[in-house]
């Protein structure tokens, strides 16, 4: 099928793909590889295309392998735990189908109606549930993947328990559809919890507000998030005193909310107000909201406040809006420009790197998941990769010698 409409839907940073191809089996799929590897063309895995604007520009993208319509549930074992599915199910989808023996997988990244599985785990995205829940590496114990040669291969099983080795699966999470497409995967499941709450507290500083995910962190509680969100993500403007609202969850029997609800209060000294869930602006604020540049920063949890204070004094000299929301439990941060203030490039990029400094200063990383595509070739989206570069790049061209999937978009160029 050629570009056209479909063609329009998984543009990269303005580069519209030659084809669309829409597999509806293992076998098609890897048929197109084959034809695609035979011809030299370089691939994109997409699924509903809503992650499209991040990692590095394409090099070559003459091909967008579109799996929506391997969306079926291939094996759901209740009374095991455990659910196979083809990787163009949307999580949200699948969720709903889990969700009629009261079960879920435990994984909340953003728009999950628009997330599909092998999105979710080639991009290795997660929410704010990953504190108490962990990543979806943790559920992942089975997938089947195409190479760029369209070589069919399996790892893994429908038991959550198999033989001791490699654990292949695991090295497709993150690998951001540069090492093969993932075509089904095959996850553990848990029960729903009995019952769930988020409380929250505003805070006149940062500082106040992570004294209290410290505290917390420090006791028998056991939230399922922590999130801090400064008040301009609730639509506030430039101010050099900003709020901060954090919420924190809970979740397990009514007693147990009960009781952790009761000594939380104790902790903060402050009243808290209730919320039936976690709100989904916060769950979606890494990817909502036109941005001029979206930042995510990777530090430990005692650095969030001073990367706070520090991030919101230099945007106010520089005449900027910044929005911060982090998950204060885990130091994973994420900041935007919005872009109603439409600032010029060369500003951009200096806060960037003023950005990256900071970070750096504090133990951080910081990776630039939104930016105007004509800058990204003047900015290393990624950031420093380290000392795992030359693994990384030895596997890709193991896996993938043609270099013809996701060719530039992850780090080092890859």
């Amino acid at each position: 099928m050629s570009g056209g409409e479909n063609g329009a839907r998984f543009v990269i940073d303005g580069r519209e793909p030659k084809e669309v191809m829409f597999p509806e089996s293992v076998e098609q799929a890897a048929g197109m590889l084959y034809t695609a590897a035979e011809h030299q063309r370089a691939v994109s895995p997409v699924g509903i295309g809503a992650f499209l604007h991040i990692g590095g520009l394409p090099r070559r993208y003459d091909l967008a392998l579109c799996l929506q319509r391997m969306n079926r549930v291939l094996d759901y074992q209740p009374t095991d735990m455990t659910v196979s599915v083809e990787a163009g199910i949307p999580l949200a989808g699948l969720q709903q189908v889990l969700e009629e023996q009261n079960q879920w997988l435990p994984i909340d990244p953003p728009w999950p109606e628009r997330v599909t599985v092998g999105g979710l785990i080639a991009m290795n995205l997660s929410g704010p549930s990953r504190l108490s829940q962990g990543t979806i590496r943790d559920f992942l114990i089975g997938i089947k993947v195409i190479r760029a040669d369209g070589t069919v291969i399996k790892s893994g099983g429908r038991v959550v328990k198999n033989v001791a080795g490699y654990d292949l699966a695991k090295l497709y999470c993150g690998s951001f559809g540069t090492l093969g497409v993932i075509a089904e995967a095959t996850f553990k499941i848990r029960p729903r919890p009995e019952a769930q709450t988020v409380v929250s507290f505003l805070f006149p500083s940062a500082e106040q507000a992570m004294a209290v995910v410290l505290g917390v962190l420090g006791t028998e509680l056991q939230p399922t998030l922590l999130e801090l969100a400064n008040s301009a993500v609730g639509g506030g403007q430039r101010s050099d005193r900003s709020s901060y609202q954090l919420f924190i969850g809970f979740s397990g029997s009514a007693e147990e909310i009960t009781y952790q609800h009761g000594r939380l209060q104790e902790i903060a000294g402050t009243s808290a107000e209730k919320h039936p869930t976690l709100s989904e602006a916060i769950r979606d604020f890494p990817v909502s909201g036109e941005a001029a540049l979206r930042c995510k920063v990777n530090l430990l949890p005692s650095q969030i406040a001073a990367f706070c204070k520090a991030v919101e004094e230099e945007a106010l000299v520089r005449d900027l809006s910044v929005e911060i929301v982090a998950h204060a439990g885990n130091g994973i941060l994420y900041c935007r420009l919005p872009q109603r203030d439409n600032p010029p490039q060369e500003k951009l990029l200096s806060f960037v790197d003023w950005i990256r400094i900071l970070a750096k200063k504090l133990g951080g990383s910081v990776v630039i998941e939104a930016i105007d595509p004509a800058l990204k070739d003047r900015v290393d989206v990624w950031g420093h990769v380290g000392s795992s570069f030359p693994l990384m790049k030895r596997l890709k061209e193991t896996l993938d010698p043609q270099g013809m999937l996701n060719p530039g978009r992850f780090v080092g160029g890859i």
